[in-house]
């Protein structure tokens, strides 16, 4: 009998955890709220001019609105190029007038895409620690960036 009692209670025990257990999951019940993440893809854009271009950042969210924000005008011929590894940056143009000029990196800093200007020089690795910040533009919280 004393067997039965506590076989009977172990057993409502043991049953009424697994209730509490199974709950609502998420997404579902009144009120809730699907998040989608969001993602961000970042360019430079160049309107070549003789012996100048305006550059200008692009982003592009994963809905398809672009925004683009103006950096600055800047002399020489302008193109983009690969940044190399150790400038930790997304994208980056070089605007060349013979062989010195500048480039432009686009890096995240943060929740913040950061546009950073170096001088640079044909056959000459530049110091990323020399880069200065031209312009700040905040990304969306919680945000993928990534090149475009």
């Amino acid at each position: 009998m004393k067997r039965l009692a506590l076989a009977i209670l172990l057993i409502a025990a043991c049953s009424g955890s697994k209730q509490k257990q199974g709950g609502t999951t998420a997404g579902s019940g009144s009120g809730s709220q699907v998040v989608y993440a969001k993602k961000l893809s970042v360019l430079f854009g160049i309107s070549q001019k003789d012996s100048s271009a305006e550059i200008f950042l692009q982003t592009t969210d994963e809905t398809g609105k672009q925004v683009s924000y103006p950096v600055g005008t800047f002399q020489g011929t302008c193109q983009t190029v690969k940044p190399a590894d150790e400038m930790k940056a997304l994208v980056a143009v070089d605007c060349m007038t013979g062989s010195a000029g500048i480039e432009l990196q686009a890096a995240v800093s943060g929740g913040d895409i950061v546009v950073l200007k170096v001088a640079v020089q044909t056959g000459v690795t530049p110091d990323p620690m020399a880069r200065e910040e031209v312009t700040r533009v905040k990304a969306p919280a919680g945000s993928s960036i990534e090149p475009g």
